[in-house]
């Protein structure tokens, strides 16, 4: 046992330095604010965990938004709304009595008859708080949802003007603006959203302040004489990566940071999305949607502070205790498992790559499901993609102790003989795997914009299964499991190529994954060893 104890030590100090590795800090550049400098304007939407603006029945209280303006009036000087609904009719008052401006939103859609209420309420506040709104925004991103024609808008926009005494606007991503260039004439001020993650060719974000500078100055170009204010620009703390735009919690301040220090050298006007994290935009723009906010879902803690180094995985020491966790069922499945009273140096070689290669992605895998699960359907169905996640290493580490192997899947129908067997479940396992993949994959092929790469859920479970089928793979599948490997290998090439080879590296990981699963699959997981059919 020697060995086995060798080989555990390494890799849960593995795991361990693998962990403190993803988590470790990421310098940042320093602050872009002086002391006491705020940012210029947030979009602020009042929303907690478990509400969402889209159940009309939901209504902000006044002391949520008297709450949450506490807190941002130490950040910004000013708060920019979507809607006069919903409890949102109140923010003028509120914001007055916090010394914070309004960036009055009224969310003009396909309905006349709802439009006409936000017209007359938001024509109400702003002359009751013409003091406190500094612009109205009548509108946004209503012609990129085609929504209305750019004539009635026009027309409203026209109404809406003469009836206050405040300036108004218009909000839209820069390209619609270049579409409509005579809506100009309706009203006082430009607002134009850059939003490089979301760029039909997206943007790094080491890029990123630098594409809405240029952006910027061209529509400066087009538009002289007019004023432009940068309505939202910002960037995802998580979400899928989009060519080589890739979220993260460090990129999210690097981005911030970098465009805050430009606008403020530029001298530009420039409203950051968002205030708080809103994680009911996921059902909406996917995970991305959800996590673009200064502060977390909880309107309470700020995602990182201005200048400081940034962890992508703050909490990473309970991550790697989980992986640590996995390893050690790993080798206690195969020290259970092992036909004879020892095994040789190198199927502990082979439980030691298989702990720690499951044990490292574990705890990636469920920031994924933590942070995309939307529903209770999704909850379930990561509560079998994280079972998989576990299960399936551990068992391959018993299978490779005896030297056993999955059944064909069509042996999975068995009788109940078959249940006592380690190759049944773990061809069951093995099977679960397939599924996600196949489900997962065939959505990047399909319908990619808003779903995410998940080889983390699979990386564990993929290499598991190699490990077990490779001493004795060769071509001899099943006819179900060779359906699957050429559904995943096609799937797999048609991934890079939509996704942008080879810059989105999330991508390439989750094409490398399932050609891996594909691979095995095709090696004929079939029963080895005493139990040769399994």
């Amino acid at each position: 046992m020697r060995a086995a104890a060798i080989f555990l030590v390494v890799s849960l100090a593995a795991i361990a330095a693998a962990w403190w590795w993803l988590g470790r800090p990421i310098a940042m550049p320093p602050s872009p604010l002086q002391a006491g400098a705020k940012l210029d304007c947030v979009s602020y939407t009042p929303f907690r965990r478990g509400q969402t603006p889209l159940d009309e029945n939901i209504v902000a209280s006044p002391a949520e938004i008297d709450a949450d303006f506490k807190l941002l009036a130490s950040v910004t000087d000013c708060v920019r709304t979507y809607a006069v609904d919903e409890g949102l009719d109140q923010v003028p008052r509120i914001a007055k009595a916090h010394g914070l401006k309004v960036v009055l939103g009224l969310w003009i859609g396909r309905d006349p008859a709802k439009n006409a209420l936000q017209i007359e309420r938001g024509i109400a506040l702003a002359n009751a708080y013409h003091d406190t709104v500094r612009l109205l925004v009548v509108g946004n991103e209503t012609l990129l949802r085609g929504e209305i024609s750019p004539a009635s808008l026009g027309a409203i926009l026209q109404t809406v003007r003469s009836r206050v005494a405040v300036p108004v606007t218009y909000a839209d991503v820069w390209e619609f603006w270049q579409q409509n260039a005579a809506l100009a004439k309706d009203i006082d001020v430009i607002t134009i959203h850059i939003l490089p993650y979301w760029e039909n060719e997206p943007v790094a974000a080491a890029d990123a302040a630098a594409h809405v500078a240029a952006i910027y100055g061209r529509m400066k170009e087009e538009f002289p004489g007019k004023p432009i204010m940068i309505g939202e620009t910002g960037w995802p703390s998580q979400g899928r990566m989009r060519a080589g735009a890739r979220p993260s919690p460090a990129n999210e301040a690097r981005v911030l940071g970098d465009t805050v220090a430009w606008a403020r050298r530029a001298h530009v006007a420039v409203n950051y999305i968002e205030a708080f994290d809103q994680p009911w935009k996921r059902v909406l723009e996917g995970t991305a949607g959800g996590f673009w906010g200064l502060f977390d879902a909880g309107h309470e803690a700020p995602k990182f502070d201005w200048g400081k180094p940034v962890s992508d995985h703050p909490h990473w020491p309970l991550e790697a205790i989980g992986g640590c966790l996995l390893a050690l069922a790993a080798f206690a499945a195969a020290a259970l498992g092992r036909r004879t009273a020892s095994l040789p140096p190198r199927r502990w070689a082979a439980v030691a790559a298989i702990a720690v290669v499951g044990g490292v992605p574990l705890g990636l895998a469920v920031e994924y499901w933590l942070f995309g699960a939307r529903n209770a359907g999704e909850d379930f169905e990561a509560a079998i993609a994280i079972g998989v996640a576990v299960a399936l290493p551990v068992a391959a580490a018993a299978a490779v102790a005896r030297q056993d192997g999955p059944a064909h899947f069509s042996r999975l129908l068995g009788g109940a003989p078959a249940l006592r067997r380690l190759s049944w479940w773990l061809a069951l396992l093995a099977a679960l795997l397939t599924v996600e993949a196949m489900a997962y994959a065939l959505g990047l092929v399909f319908d990619p914009r808003y779903r995410g790469f998940p080889a983390s859920t699979l990386a564990g479970g993929t290499f598991a299964l190699l490990m077990v089928v490779l001493p004795d793979w060769r071509v001899r599948g099943g006819a179900a499991e060779r359906c699957a490997a050429a559904v995943l290998a096609v799937a797999a090439v048609a991934i890079v190529v939509v996704e942008g080879w080879p810059i989105n590296t999330e991508a390439v990981a989750y094409a490398v994954t399932i050609l891996i699963l594909a691979g095995t699959l095709a090696g004929a997981p079939v029963g080895r060893g005493r139990r040769a059919t399994g």
